[in-house]
């Protein structure tokens, strides 16, 4: 037997129930000292989106970090988390970090909550295949050749009471 297993094995020689033995490993060995809590930071702050995962997979590991960093009881607050989560992003999400940064009421920090539910929504759009939203980006070349084709019958009036073209009604 190792010599560190031997001194695992001093430590619970005198109990009887597993209960009890389970209760003074997880004392010993997820004790909340510095190096702990260091790590589990060190963790949440590297922490990083990839690309081929969903997004709620990626919301759901960083709830996790966030559940281990508080079961470690260091303080970190809400706006913090929220930032950490943004920066976890990858390049092809900036805009989204761009957009909650600039929307909310001035003076009002950003919320994990806010920034969850708005990942969580791209996503369900990006899920949906909604990618391309916004005025304009759908048009097809047909619908440009008809706006031109509109640019240049609106150069030569037509009279409605004649039908004559180059005048209007009230010069016929």
């Amino acid at each position: 037997m190792k010599s560190g297993s031997l001194s695992l094995y001093n430590n619970f020689n005198e109990e009887n129930k597993a209960h009890e033995i389970w209760e003074k490993i997880n004392i010993m060995l997820e004790s909340k000292n510095v190096v702990n809590r260091v790590l589990v930071f060190r963790k949440t702050v590297r922490f990083r989106y990839e690309d081929e995962s969903s997004m709620v997979e990626h919301t759901n590991a960083f709830q996790g970090l966030i559940n281990q960093t508080t079961s470690l009881e260091v303080p970190v607050a809400d706006e913090v988390l929220a930032l950490l989560l943004l920066g976890s992003l990858s390049d092809s999400w900036e805009t989204l970090g761009i957009t909650l940064g600039n929307v909310g009421p001035e003076g009002k920090h950003l919320s994990l909550s806010r920034v969850k539910s708005s990942f969580l929504n791209e996503d369900a759009l990006v899920m949906k295949g909604d990618t391309n939203r916004g005025r304009g980006r759908n048009r097809s070349p047909q619908n440009k050749e008809k706006s031109g084709m509109r640019s240049k019958l609106r150069g030569m009036p037509t009279c409605f009471y004649c039908g004559k073209p180059g005048h209007f009604q009230k010069n016929c």
